[in-house]
């Protein structure tokens, strides 16, 4: 099978996990990539100088020949994703947090497969939202129903269901490390400005635990999402004011000016423009009856 099929590197960056209480976290990471049922996959640990014996841990799998490590100081957890980029050997790369699991055994399978079938160069599947106490999170967005539509003002799924070419992360230069918690939104977002392919996959195979970087640092996640958008479309596509980068965070595709839609309208494959006109003439027409309301004037004042 490792002959005919494609080597899959799946990346888990760690530091000082024992202090953290997440040994058992860990483990359990560790042991549901080792259980997939598509055996072609390498996993690499990136550590980042662990001093609490979380590096004895990881070694307790290196003998076992379930992982490849490294434990050097970095500049943050993008940082130690582009070193396990810089060390996978696969033709795909997924990024796996120490925290969250495979919940499925044929996860990678499906969406190697899907990858294959497509010729895409990123796949991307729902995912089951858990606290970080295990206990069930409500989470429609991520959990059932991921929409890539939504990738031009928010990060549309978790980045731990993606499969991604690994030539298509060199070649976009990995991930910015300027960012602390929403550099994997960025790297979305210029894949799908760079007009790379992607294929959903239908399988529910991964496990997220809520209370990573970008939930615990909600305000750090919302400055960088402005940067985001200014990296992005400000210095590519169309200048924007700020607040009208802060229209497009709060309303999605109501609050996308019409100036940036018609920079958006070549990418079809992620932007559907005529549901965005539909959408914007519905928010005109409400307008339009609310402005009719006796009470609207007493509005217009506040």
């Amino acid at each position: 099978m490792k002959k005919n099929k494609p080597l899959v590197s799946v990346i888990t960056v760690t530091y000082n996990l024992i202090c953290a209480g997440r040994e058992k976290m860990f483990r359990k990471c560790v042991e549901s990539v080792h259980r997939q049922s598509y055996k072609n996959i390498e996993q690499i640990v990136v550590d980042g100088c662990s001093t609490d014996g979380t590096i004895n841990l990881i070694d307790e799998y290196v003998k076992k020949g379930w992982v490849r490590s490294i434990s050097e100081k970095d500049y943050g957890i993008y940082d130690a994703m582009n070193k396990g980029i810089s060390m996978a050997s696969g033709k795909y790369i997924n990024f796996l947090n120490s925290d969250d699991y495979f919940r499925k055994r044929d996860g990678i399978r499906d969406s190697v497969d899907a990858m294959e079938l497509n010729d895409a160069d990123f796949s991307y599947a729902p995912a089951r939202v858990i606290n970080w106490d295990g206990s069930k999170y409500c989470a429609k967005y991520y959990g059932r129903s991921p929409k890539k539509k939504s990738v031009f003002w928010v990060m549309p799924f978790c980045h731990q269901t993606m499969l991604v070419k690994k030539e298509v992360l060199v070649r976009l230069g990995k991930f910015n490390i300027v960012y602390f918690s929403a550099g994997d939104y960025d790297l979305v977002l210029r894949m799908c400005l760079d007009g790379c392919k992607s294929v959903y996959v239908g399988n529910r195979f991964v496990t997220y635990r809520m209370g990573g970087l970008s939930y615990s640092n909600q305000d750090q996640s919302l400055r960088e999402i402005a940067m985001i958008y200014e990296r992005n479309y400000g210095s590519n596509l169309i200048k924007l004011r700020n607040d009208e980068y802060k229209m497009i965070y709060d309303h999605g595709y109501g609050g996308i000016p019409v100036k940036l839609a018609n920079k958006l309208r070549r990418y079809k494959n992620y932007f559907d423009y005529n549901e965005y006109l539909k959408y914007i003439d519905g928010c005109r027409i409400d307008l339009a009856r609310l402005k009719k309301k006796w009470w609207w004037k007493y509005i217009e004042k506040l």
